[in-house]
């Protein structure tokens, strides 16, 4: 075998065997014995169910027809702002990010890496992963639902009146509920009150606003943009209590609350050092050798304290 060959092959086992200590780390998790219940039992999937029929039944009824009616009135100022959210609430803006993170995370060779360091990446590719897979997870199944439903947009209003469906049609003026959009944003409000607190009040801001101005631009009616982001929030924070089953992203407390897992991402961006670290740690995983983080050691910027570094993040779980 040729040595391009070789190291093409060796550089493929290295995902291979990060999806493999990904798995272990699964089945440990999952074989712990655990008291908390499941983030949502029966009662509550029920008492949700019915909540959210009946709210998207009013919206429905009160708003939908009038909302067709204040959209056309609206000036063209107001219409090119609602147009320009709009676009800012394709799912392509998160999917594509973390997508890449999570690939090129998954490429490195892990075992080299201080362990630190490797903790860290580790749970920034977790939220990536869960961040991809709650945008795209709950964005198929509304666009699965769509079709089945088959609900006119406002532009069929005049012909067919608000509640028109025309199931299995396959048709973009037939697509109408649940709002992707909508959904999307839902799954972003459950991102931003799970993973970033601290940001949750700009997240909310965001999905609310780029919700309604799909209802601006004609795209929707505000049940719509209701059921895709209870959809979208439900989703999420029930894939957030399966990531935290499986001892990824997140973490149960004691009560069965979730909570993103950060303590080494906190430890690792505390100083320009450590975050120097952790990036010549990531530069040397993808080059399956240890070349930046010897370099940073022989100019003495603290890299090599990998014990204290692990003892800050053990004693921030």
């Amino acid at each position: 075998m040729s040595i391009w060959r070789f190291r093409l092959a060796k550089r493929l086992s290295w995902p291979r065997e990060n999806c493999a200590a990904i798995a272990e780390r699964a089945r440990r998790v999952q074989q712990r014995p655990t008291i908390h219940a499941p983030v949502f039992q029966a009662s509550d999937l029920i008492a949700l169910l019915v909540i959210s029929v009946a709210l998207i039944l009013i919206a429905g009824f009160a708003f939908d027809a009038l909302s067709v009616e204040r959209a056309r009135a609206l000036p063209r100022p107001i219409y090119f702002i609602a147009d320009w959210l709009s676009y800012f609430g394709k799912s392509q803006w998160e999917l594509v990010p973390a997508g890449l993170v999570v690939l090129i995370l998954i490429s490195g060779r892990w075992k080299i890496v201080p362990p630190a360091v490797r903790a860290a990446w580790a749970e920034i590719g977790a939220l990536a992963a869960y961040i991809f897979f709650a945008i795209a997870g709950s964005g198929i199944l509304v666009n699965i639902l769509k079709q089945i439903i088959g609900r006119g947009r406002p532009p069929t209003f005049d012909e067919y009146g608000a509640i028109a469906l025309h199931p299995f049609e396959f048709v973009h003026r037939f697509q109408s509920f649940p709002s992707g959009h909508a959904t999307t944003a839902g799954a972003l409000l459950a991102i931003g009150f799970l993973v970033f607190p601290r940001w949750r009040i700009g997240f909310l801001l965001f999905g609310l606003l780029m919700s309604a101005s799909r209802v601006v631009v004609a795209a929707h009616y505000p049940s719509d943009i209701l059921a895709g982001l209870i959809f979208g929030y439900a989703f999420s924070l029930w894939l957030a209590g399966r990531f935290a089953a499986a001892g990824w992203a997140f973490a149960r407390g004691s009560t069965g609350s979730i909570t993103a897992r950060t303590a080494a991402i906190r430890a690792a961006f505390e100083t320009p050092a450590r975050i120097a670290v952790l990036f010549a740690g990531l530069l040397d995983a993808l080059a399956g050798r240890r070349i930046w983080i010897a370099a940073l050691k022989s100019i003495g910027d603290g890299s090599d304290d990998d014990a204290r570094f692990q003892r800050d993040r053990l004693g921030r779980s």
